[in-house]
C-alpha cells in the first residue's frame, strides 16, 4: 500500500520514516518520527500514536516499544506508529498545552489548516494519517500533574441517528471493550467547552473507528503502565485479526526498551538505567483490579469534571481509583495563610478516574474527573 505522506510501505518489512507534517505553523518543525509495519498477508491498517500531549511519557514508550517489536511476518495488515506528535510539548516537558501557542491540540481536532499551530498540527494529523487507517487508537495517560486509574474513551452511541455513525461508535466501542483495561467511558459529548473535539470524536465524524486510551501519569515512566498500554494494542490488534496469537505477543510488553537493551549488551551496569518493576510503581496510583485473561472492562456513560473556584494549595483526601459518593468531602482548598477557602464536594457516585496531584491550583482549575455509571 502506498500513504501520500509515507510513501510505499513495503510488505514484511519494518520501516522507519521521518516526515514533515503540512502546515505554514509547522514549516521549521524537526522531522517527525514514523515507523511502519507492514505484514506479509493483507489486513486492516491500524494507525497508532501517542505525544498529544508530551508529558505523557508511558504512552509515549508504548509507541517506541511497539515499533521496535512488532514482527512483519507474524501480522496481517499494516501498522503505522507516531510515538510523539506534540515535540514541542515533549521537548520543553510543557504539560497539557502545546508552548507555541497555548493550546491544548486534543480539544481542537479535527484542526484547521489555516489556524493556531495546534489546530495546523492536529489538521494534518487527521488528514495524513487518521483517515488512511481502518481503526485508529491514540495513547494517553495522566499528564506531569496527574494519576489516574487506566481507562478507554470512546464516542457514544446514544443521540446518534446517521446509521453509519451508529457504526462507527459501535465498533470503536468494540474496540475499546478489546483493549482490555479497567474502565471504559463512552461519552456523546466533549466533557469540556472548547473550539473542537477530541482526537477519537474527531476521527469518528470521518468514519474511522477510534479510541483514546489512558495509562500512567505523574510524570513519570512507570513499567507497568507501559505494559498495559503495548498489551492493550495487541490485543486490539487480534480483535481486529491482524494477529492470530495475541497471548504470544506478551513479550513485547514485557521487554526492555531497546535503549536499555543495548546499554546491557555492551556490559554497562549503570544501575539508573535498570528497571525494577517492583519499585517503578508510582506511589499516587491506586492499585490496579487484577488482570485476568478474559478482563471484562465497567462500562460508564458520564464524565464528571471537578473544578476548584479559587487559586491556592490542593488537599485532596482521595486518590485515583477510589470510588466516591454524592455529597462526599473530596479535599480542600486553602490560602497562603493556610486558611480553608473552599471545601470539594461530590455531586456524584462514581469512580476517580483521574486526579490533579500538584498543590498548586488556578482559579477554575481542573482537580478531577468522576466516571459514572
Amino acid at each position: 500500500m502506498t500513504l501520500p505522506i509515507l510513501g510505499e510501505l513495503k510488505s514484511w518489512e519494518r520501516q522507519r520514516h521521518l516526515i514533515k507534517l503540512p502546515g505554514a505553523a509547522l514549516a521549521q518543525d524537526e522531522p517527525r518520527p514514523v515507523i511502519s509495519i507492514t505484514g506479509s498477508n493483507p489486513g486492516p491498517v491500524l494507525f497508532v500514536n501517542a505525544g498529544v500531549h508530551g508529558g505523557e511519557y508511558p504512552a509515549i514508550e508504548a509507541v517506541i516499544r511497539l515499533g521496535n517489536a512488532l514482527d512483519p511476518k507474524k501480522i496481517a495488515g499494516t501498522v503505522i506508529l507516531m510515538p510523539v506528535l506534540s515535540l514541542p510539548s515533549f521537548r520543553t516537558r510543557t504539560p497539557f498545552v502545546c508552548p507555541i501557542d497555548n493550546v491544548n491540540p486534543n480539544r481542537v481536532f479535527p484542526g484547521d489548516p489555516n489556524g493556531t499551530y495546534s489546530e495546523q498540527m492536529t489538521h494534518a494529523l487527521i488528514n495524513e494519517l487518521v483517515i488512511h487507517a481502518d481503526a485508529y487508537i491514540d495513547l494517553h495517560g495522566g499528564d506531569i500533574p496527574e494519576a489516574l486509574v487506566p481507562f478507554v474513551i470512546c464516542r457514544s452511541e446514544a443521540g446518534l441517528s446517521d446509521e453509519k455513525a451508529r457504526d462507527v461508535a459501535a465498533r470503536s466501542k468494540q474496540i475499546a471493550m478489546a483493549f482490555g483495561l479497567p474502565y471504559v467511558l463512552t461519552v456523546s459529548k466533549p466533557v469540556q467547552p472548547s473550539k473542537g473535539l477530541s482526537s477519537y470524536a474527531a476521527a469518528a465524524e470521518k468514519g474511522i473507528p477510534a479510541i483514546l486510551a489512558e495509562a500512567g501519569g505523574v510524570g513519570q515512566m512507570q513499567e507497568d503502565q507501559v505494559e498495559l498500554l503495548v498489551n492493550g494494542v495487541v490485543n486490539v490488534m487480534g480483535h481486529l485479526g491482524m494477529i492470530q496469537n495475541a497471548k504470544g505477543e506478551e513479550r513485547i510488553a514485557k521487554s526492555l526498551p531497546a535503549v536499555l537493551r543495548t546499554a546491557m549488551q555492551a556490559g554497562e551496569t549503570n544501575p539508573k538505567l535498570e528497571i525494577r518493576r517492583s519499585k517503578q510503581k508510582s506511589p499516587h496510583l491506586s492499585p490496579l483490579p487484577k488482570r485476568e485473561e478474559n478482563i471484562v472492562s465497567k462500562v460508564l456513560t458520564k464524565f464528571e469534571w471537578v473544578y476548584t473556584k479559587h487559586a491556592g494549595m490542593w488537599y485532596p483526601t482521595i486518590a485515583a481509583g477510589d470510588f466516591v459518593k454524592k455529597g462526599e468531602e473530596l479535599g480542600r482548598v486553602g490560602d497562603l495563610f493556610g486558611d480553608v477557602l473552599e471545601k470539594i464536594v461530590s455531586t456524584v457516585d462514581g469512580v476517580v478516574l483521574f486526579l490533579t496531584i500538584n498543590p498548586s491550583v488556578l482559579e477554575n482549575g481542573l482537580l478531577m474527573g468522576i466516571g459514572v455509571e
